[in-house]
């Protein structure tokens, strides 16, 4: 029997998950609200993939520019902690991937753009003798096997599957802008913790001759308020002495909120919650599209799976193996970072001590950092 399955969101993940289902001989419709526009700024903004996600991006076919991070060096920016991943101690060919946001989206777009509808939503969905009916904001319905939400953090749809177990406003702001720095390799990553500010430089693909890198900075709120174009030299300072770099601003700054969520469920009766929709995580560890383009890729699967077993694709229970391999995995993630965040947030001065410690015993323990290396590069699935 034909089985079909439409997704609601085509960004990133939802795209991702049609380039799957394509590569299985699925049928699929992506709904899509909104047409996507490229603004002035969209060139700002960055994805670091994993190597498993980036070696899947290949598999399908799809290219886009991109910068490679061989290396990642994270200080302790109140100490002398200092922790260090190379590629090569873990035999991979590279840790990541650095792509502009736009370029990615729009060569996964391309690619499954006729079978995508824009300008029309989902409003609701119901099953009916296993089927999903499901109703468009055109008052239209279609009929699926297989509904699946990849609609982003404030999915009404999906908070009609399931609640939070796991929420958090980080009373953060992060700051997204590129510099330019001459003395830094181009296929090196850092991150400095300095008191309650996480600062991340990733190399950033571009066609001049220039170095430049994509940062992340996570700070606080009241910070953030007073941060502007103006005077972010000076706010960078700290920071340039830390890596031994002077850095010139070369974008506007972008602002978005920090907060985490994590669904109690991922799945009902024919419907599936995947990436941004179930969870979401703070920036700090650079995994958040890493996980939702996991979840894709173990939700195609489990659909393949079902479908070869001549079994409906909807059926709760192939639905929930989707879920028993990806929710341990993401809840792990989502609290280890947590976990650092906290770490990272604390003034005791025998905290800090601890962590400069810390970093230091793991940054001589080769097999620990490899078994971090592989963990984050996305190697380790169930």
């Amino acid at each position: 029997m034909t089985q079909s399955v439409l997704i609601s969101g085509g960004g990133i993940v939802g795209s991702f998950l049609g380039l799957e289902l394509a590569a299985r001989n699925i049928p699929f419709q992506i709904i899509e609200k909104n047409p996507y526009i490229a603004s002035k700024d969209d060139h700002i903004r960055s994805l670091t993939l994993n190597l498993s996600a980036c070696e899947r991006l290949d598999q399908l076919g799809i290219t886009s520019s991109s910068s490679v991070i061989q290396e990642m060096n994270i200080f302790d920016g109140s100490g002398s902690g200092k922790l260090s991943f190379n590629s090569k101690e873990a035999n991979i060919g590279y840790l990541a991937k650095v792509f502009g946001f736009n370029d990615l989206r729009e060569a996964l777009a391309t690619e499954v753009e006729s079978f995508t509808s824009i300008g029309d939503e989902v409003t609701s969905f119901q099953l009916i003798d296993s089927k999903v009916h499901v109703s468009l904001s055109n008052e239209t319905i279609l009929d699926t096997d297989l509904l699946v939400i990849a609609e982003g953090r404030n999915s009404t749809l999906a908070k009609s599957v399931a609640s939070d177990n796991f929420s958090r406003d980080y009373q953060q702001i992060a700051k997204t802008f590129l510099v330019e720095i001459a003395n830094i390799r181009e296929d090196e990553a850092i991150q400095v913790f300095y008191e309650q500010e996480i600062f991340a430089l990733m190399p950033y693909k571009n066609d001049s001759d220039t170095n430049l890198f994509s940062v992340v900075w996570s700070m606080p709120k009241e910070l953030a308020t007073d941060l502007n174009q103006d005077n972010i030299s000076q706010h960078l300072e700290k920071f340039e002495k830390k890596i031994s770099c002077r850095m010139k601003v070369r974008s506007e700054l972008l602002s978005f909120p920090l907060s985490a969520h994590h669904l109690n469920e991922y799945c009902d009766h024919g419907v599936c919650v995947i990436a941004d929709a179930a969870h979401s995580i703070h920036p700090l560890a650079g995994q958040g599209i890493n996980l939702g383009i996991s979840d894709a890729m173990i939700l195609a699967e489990e659909i393949e799976r079902a479908i070869n077993a001549d079994q409906e694709i909807g059926k709760l229970a192939f639905l929930k193996k989707y879920e028993l391999r990806r929710k341990t995995l993401n809840a792990s993630m989502i609290r280890g970072v947590d976990f650092l965040f906290n770490l990272f947030q604390q003034d005791n001065p025998y905290l800090r001590l601890g962590r400069n410690v810390g970093l230091k015993m793991v940054d001589n323990i080769s097999f620990l950092k490899k078994n971090f290396i592989l963990h984050a590069s996305g190697t380790h699935k169930i």
